[in-house]
């Protein structure tokens, strides 16, 4: 049986005592032994999870995931690997971007990853300091954030660049007046903290959770999600920074690559993910965030299943690719600086975002000198193996001929 949020079974309930019963069941559940309690009080009750068995049984298969993926991370080589995380980071900065209504591709994320700061326009800004944020925590350069200040200034880097106006926080460190989140007919949704100073505390009790040796990190980096968007701390920008800071939180307990595939999972099912919002703050659930966190592990749950997936279908393209350079270099005649350009192309072509290669990443990838590399890159062009696609910078990747090569077609 499906576990049952508190409204739920309120609304099941036809008997004259449903009040009562809905209070008691709520009474229960928030003094189980079991339960996870946050200490921060709301007007719906005290915020805690419930720990039934469906969340330990999904809890568990999340971290078997865990496993099967790091096995098949470290089975491919490195610069499969690093193209793969690139990947998943433009994907996350498009994705959390389109969730609040703000377009960006994923040419312009890559392009702007790659460029340097000094190059950006202001409207580019706002969208390279947040892929910045991301490939950091990609890279574990990225901390948590250990006091108000730090969500502060985590803050300003995601919103660098925005023309915020009088969204702009006017509060020593967030806002000081209240808001409200309105939907479909001008409906209140929601209502944040109503004062800095209860921003303050609520963030204060955030923190103190996430950095709690008794509160298991993959549940309190999902609770910390709700209560960061409930308290509301900004004007604007609340979506996008709650999400970088769910991805930083889960990069703990979780691997890396499964942290930067959350939000393209909400953003193509977030129907699910804004109602378990609303569903969490409903009075008659009386702050249980059991149904927010099983929702949450669920997309994290999809997530994986379509990383897993995306990996095993292309380690073993990569596995035939490998078979058929090795034929090729026979035939062909291939050189080995030529073997190991096709083969960074390969990776390229299966795990990056895009396929094309820089000459500068090339000349890291490879540890040649330009020169070097430019003569194999002409070698295989001749041959009709690769095709320049760019002059500035010089970009190359596999041509059509050669992928039908290393396909065996």
């Amino acid at each position: 049986m499906a576990y049952k949020s508190l409204k739920k079974l309120f609304y099941m309930d036809s008997s004259r005592d449903r009040f009562a019963n809905n209070r008691r069941l709520a009474a229960e559940r928030l003094n189980a032994e079991s339960t996870f309690r946050t200490g921060m009080m709301t007007k719906e009750g005290e915020l805690f999870l419930a720990v039934p068995h469906e969340l330990s049984v999904l809890s568990e298969q999340t971290l078997r995931k865990e496993r099967v993926l790091q096995g098949l991370q470290v089975s491919i080589p490195r610069i499969a690997r690093g193209a793969l995380v690139r990947s998943l980071v433009v994907d996350e900065v498009v994705c959390t971007n389109s969730l609040e209504g703000i377009h960006s591709t994923r040419r312009q994320i890559s392009e702007l990853l790659e460029s340097a700061p000094s190059t950006n326009s202001e409207s580019d800004k706002r969208f390279r300091e947040l892929a910045t944020l991301y490939l950091g925590l990609s890279r574990g350069q990225a901390d948590c954030p250990k006091s108000l200040q730090d969500i502060r200034v985590i803050y300003d880097q995601v919103m660098a660049g925005e023309d915020l106006g009088q969204n702009a926080p006017d509060g020593k460190l967030f806002r000081r007046h209240a808001v409200e989140v309105i939907g479909e007919g001008g409906k209140t949704l929601h209502e944040g903290a109503q004062t800095e100073g209860e921003i303050n505390g609520e963030l204060g009790s955030m923190l103190a959770l996430v950095s709690s040796p008794n509160v298991p990190e993959l549940y309190s980096a999902l609770i910390s999600h709700y209560i960061f968007e409930y308290i509301h701390p900004f004007y604007d920008g609340n979506g996008r920074t709650g999400r970088y800071l769910l991805a930083l939180y889960l990069s703990r307990p979780l691997s890396t690559i499964t942290a930067l595939s959350l939000s393209r999972e909400i953003a193509e099912n977030r129907a699910p993910y804004y109602k378990a919002f609303q569903e969490a703050e409903h009075p008659m659930n009386h702050g249980e965030l059991t149904p927010f966190v099983l929702q949450m592990l669920q997309y994290v749950s999809a997530a994986q299943d379509r990383v897993i997936d995306n990996l095993v279908d292309k380690s073993l393209l990569l596995e035939k690719s490998e078979t058929a350079l090795a034929a090729a270099e026979k035939t062909l005649g291939l050189s080995k600086g030529e073997h190991n350009l096709l083969y960074l192309l390969v990776q390229h072509d299966l795990f990056a975002a895009f396929p094309d290669v820089r000459l500068d990443d090339a000349e890291g990838f490879m540890g040649m000198g330009r020169q070097s590399v430019r003569k194999y890159l002409g070698l295989l062009v001749e041959r009709g193996l690769a095709s320049q696609v760019g002059g500035r910078p010089l970009r190359f990747e596999l041509s059509a001929a050669g992928r039908d090569l290393l396909e065996g077609e």
